[in-house]
């Protein structure tokens, strides 16, 4: 083989993959606290950018739900057939998905105020 075949060769096999994948956006992790139960469609990693739309249909009657990534309020609504949807998007760093739920029916004074 000739020197040119060897670094065309070389070129195409080692530098242009690496070249590529540099071009390819980082994925970051989305970590699901208490686990991704109850999230229909949930993945472990989105590009920055990117929009996510989560949906969440664990839900049960007499209770309040509350979501937070990272710690801040995202965008949620609500679809009759897929439940709560949960959306942002992703931020060049992983994040931390968490879901309080509240039973509406326990009085809890600090909530709702002293009680006398």
């Amino acid at each position: 083989m000739n020197k040119t075949v060897i670094v065309i060769v070389f070129l195409v096999a080692i530098v242009l993959p690496l070249a590529l994948g540099a071009c390819v956006p980082k994925r970051y992790s989305v970590i699901y606290e208490g686990g991704k139960f109850g999230f229909t469609n949930a993945k472990d990693s989105y590009r920055a950018g990117q929009k996510v739309v989560l949906y969440y249909d664990l839900i049960a009657t007499d209770t309040d739900y509350s979501f937070y990534v990272d710690d801040q309020y995202p965008a949620v609504g609500y679809d009759d057939k897929k439940g709560f949807v949960i959306s942002f998007v992703m931020p060049d760093h992983d994040v931390t998905i968490r879901v309080e739920e509240r039973n509406t029916m326990l009085y809890e004074p600090d909530r709702e105020g002293k009680a006398e």
